[in-house]
């Protein structure tokens, strides 16, 4: 048994890194559907190209990794062993010139407006629903 609030916490921090490294974690799942939404309102939806066909990869391409601390979200999307991902995130590297002003060459920060998402209260409600499933209540 727990002797005094410092154990307690330590107790509490386990119990929750054991819940959302399961890879089935509520918490790894709104990570990753956030992280896909993001690319459909941020990328996908700012313009239609014209001067390439776009493979859609780009939404399937997130990973959760566990860490010591917790979990983190990436997207991994690669062509040719370009970083595709970053690229759109920072804007920088585009093959195509933006002669159209269709957007090549603009930043669509994704994994940035992800993780201001995530500050919504969304993950906390899905930590909860991790933490019930291994038989602790948080309400």
């Amino acid at each position: 048994m727990a002797k005094n609030i410092k154990e307690i916490k330590a107790m509490v921090e386990q119990a929750v890194i054991q819940s959302i490294h399961k890879s089935s974690s509520n918490v790894k799942q709104i990570m990753t559907k956030t992280g896909q939404d993001h690319v459909e309102e941020d990328v996908y939806g700012t313009y239609t190209p014209l001067l390439y066909e776009r493979t859609g990869k780009l939404k399937d391409a997130f990973i959760t990794t566990n860490e010591s601390n917790g979990i983190s979200l990436d997207n991994i999307r690669e062509d040719d062993g370009k970083d595709v991902a970053a690229v759109i995130e920072t804007g920088q590297g585009y093959t195509y010139p933006d002669s159209y002003g269709y957007g090549y060459g603009k930043p669509r920060p994704v994994m940035k407006n992800t993780a201001e998402t995530l500050k919504d209260g969304r993950l906390t409600a899905a930590l909860k629903k991790d933490l019930k499933a291994d038989g602790i209540n948080t309400d």
